[in-house]
């Protein structure tokens, strides 16, 4: 049996073509009349032949099945070769992006055909698409319950297509996946907008109703502890979660950052890669960036068409179909696995090594299928010149094997703060073996925890720059592999002017133009400055943050007047104050805040209050 294809025979269509006769005993093959014998074989004792010219073929036919001594006579059928991995679908040929990540190599690895369930949460999906039909599993309507979950944007059709167009259909497009259940969960209205807490329960649903994987082409800046709460939910249930990055990469330059889901630890962050396969700049860039697929596509699109779509939305949903390969060859791997094996297997199209633009570079399908899953891609880095690059916000996986390894790595703290690690170990239950995390500043260690349970979060203050971590058993002796989870996370600093949450702890400002650098280090933090003025003028207020996780906002107040609010732009974007006529001796309150939500969570990143005074 052939492993990657097959031959099938088919009838010969013209007399001139040749038949197989098989003779009953060895030996036998004789000269019949009118038959022209082309080969014979003898260990089959079968004689390839055909008519003699002018002969008709049916007459000829009937005499043979007549003759004694003859078994069969059968048509010598033309062979061709059936491309399994080669599907007839005849827009294949403008789906460059599937030869990108090699889903057609993959093809002729793993089966085309899954039971997994992949839902997508987004704005719906086209239910009568001739090209989704077939893989369209029950979901949900969350913007009009009740109501089928049509698509009437667009972009979810986009998303479906990409995961899982019906394949080798002679129809349109083929997805990743030829054959599998796609769950549709609108969430997003026509516009593409939606509620947070619709987005935690289309999650919710997703998981609660049978899917393996999620897929959100969706986002936002602000981080949220409902959601971590329900993308920590989702993951306990053995449910994979992939998000897009997000696609701002260019609009928003340095102030970038990668949107909430796929900025929480546990989610697969896709990244964009451009045709050439080199990094696409318009994609958001991260810590938190796992791996990247195609940003441009071809695929399903309302109607029952076909269009080009481009961004990380269409990155994301190859990601996941990839983990549904994976966990089709592989069903016993954990969520974590499956995204480790990924990451594992992508190829480096950035900066050497893992980068903030593509991760851990770009997915190679093929490749996921046929690699082994290393227990510990950091190794080797039993030593701190050797010390693996451990992203902020991004979970990995790792293993000490034995007490005389150490697992080192190196974190950049991006400004003075917290620098908080989650260890999370992987043995079984009841059979501890404590582990000793450590920090070093330069060379010297500033302090050691021992780890004698499963989990154990550590914190250390640490100002802005690399910090190297160590990682090893306490027991020397121990020979046992003790897998783990490692996640570096960063809490920022307060500022210089803290405390000043209140009216009454306001930081006081000089009467002349100045700026000061401030944060908001925890939740719901709101800053105030007082000024007084000495000599009439006028004063402006400028508000700049450096990441697009804020929402800059503020209010001026002239003590015993109303307050006036400033918050005209949104993430990331300046806010200015209208010039405002002081006199000598009156008093004003400046409240900073996040106007990103009513109470923010801490941010890391800073904002700029300028104070533009000019006196007469």
């Amino acid at each position: 049996m052939l492993r990657h294809s097959e031959v099938a025979a088919v009838a010969p269509s013209e007399p001139s073509q040749s038949w197989l006769l098989k003779w009953t005993k060895a030996g036998e093959a004789r000269k019949l009349p009118g038959t022209t014998v082309l080969h014979r074989q003898e260990q089959a004792n079968v004689d390839i032949v055909r008519p003699d010219p002018g002969l008709d073929p049916g007459l000829w036919l009937a005499q043979l099945q007549t003759t004694d001594g003859v078994e069969y006579v059968q048509p010598n059928g033309t062979v061709r070769l059936l491309t399994a991995n080669e599907p007839n679908d005849p827009e294949l040929g403008k789906q460059v992006y599937l030869r990108q990540i090699r889903a057609d190599k993959a093809w002729t690895l793993a089966n085309k055909r899954s039971n997994i369930t992949i839902a997508l949460v987004d704005t719906g999906v086209d239910l009568d698409h001739p090209d989704l039909q077939g893989n369209l599993v029950g979901g949900t309507n969350l913007v009009q319950p009740g109501k089928p979950p049509e698509d009437d944007n667009g972009h979810g059709t986009n998303v479906a297509g990409v995961v899982a167009a019906v394949g080798d259909n002679r129809i349109g497009t083929a997805g990743i996946l030829w054959k599998a259940g796609i769950m549709p969960i609108k969430a997003l209205d026509s516009q593409g907008y939606g509620e947070e807490d619709r987005l935690g329960e289309a999650i919710l649903y997703a998981v609660n109703h049978g899917a393996q994987i999620v897929v959100l082409s969706v986002g936002l800046y602000r981080y949220s502890p409902y959601m971590r709460d329900i993308v920590q939910y989702a993951e306990s249930k053995g449910v994979l979660l992939v998000a897009a990055g997000g696609n701002d990469g260019k609009e928003l330059s340095s102030k970038v950052a990668v949107k909430y889901p796929a900025a929480y630890p546990t989610v697969l962050a896709v990244a964009g890669a451009t045709a050439s396969g080199a990094p696409e700049m318009r994609s958001n860039p991260g810590p938190e960036i796992d791996v990247a697929a195609s940003w441009r596509v071809y695929t399903t699109a309302l109607g029952g068409g076909y269009k080009s779509q481009e961004g990380t939305s269409m990155a994301a949903p190859q990601a996941a179909a990839a983990a549904a390969l994976v966990w089709m060859k592989y069903p016993k791997l954990k969520p974590y696995q499956v995204q480790e094996l990924l990451k594992q297997t992508a190829k480096d199209i950035g900066t050497a090594g893992r980068d903030d633009r593509s991760g851990y570079g770009l997915l190679q399908l093929d490749s996921a299928l046929t690699a082994k899953l290393k227990v510990d891609a950091f190794e080797p880095n039993n030593s701190r010149d050797k010390a693996g690059k451990l992203p902020l916000n991004d979970r990995n996986a790792a293993a000490l094997s034995g007490g005389a390894d150490r697992d080192w790595y190196r974190v950049n703290a991006p400004y003075d703060g917290t620098l908080v690690v989650r260890y999370q170990s992987l043995i079984p239950l009841g059979k501890p073996l404590p582990v000793r995390i450590s920090r070093y500043d330069g060379q010297r260690m500033q302090r050691g925890t021992d780890v004698k349970i499963g989990n154990k979060t550590v914190e250390w203050k640490v100002k802005k720059g690399v910090n190297y971590i160590d990682v090893q058993l306490v027991d020397v002796n121990r020979k046992e592999i003790i897998p783990y989870l490692l996640t570096a996370e960063f809490l920022m600093a307060e500022d210089d002017y803290e405390p000043n949450d209140k009216f009454d702890e306001a930081f006081t400002l000089a009467p002349q133009s100045q700026a000061v650098t401030g944060s908001f280090h925890h939740t719901g933090d709101k800053d105030w400055y007082t000024v007084s003025f000495t000599q009439g003028g006028t004063f402006k207020i400028v508000l700049q943050s450096d990441t697009v996780r804020i929402d800059p906002a503020f209010t001026i107040q002239k003590a015993g007047d109303a307050e006036i609010d400033v918050d005209d732009f949104g993430d990331g974007e300046s806010e200015r104050s209208p010039a405002i006529t002081v006199t000598p001796g009156s008093k004003y309150y400046i409240r900073v805040h996040n106007a990103s939500a009513a109470e923010a969570s801490p941010v890391t990143g800073t904002y700029k209050l300028s104070l533009i005074v000019q006196t007469r």
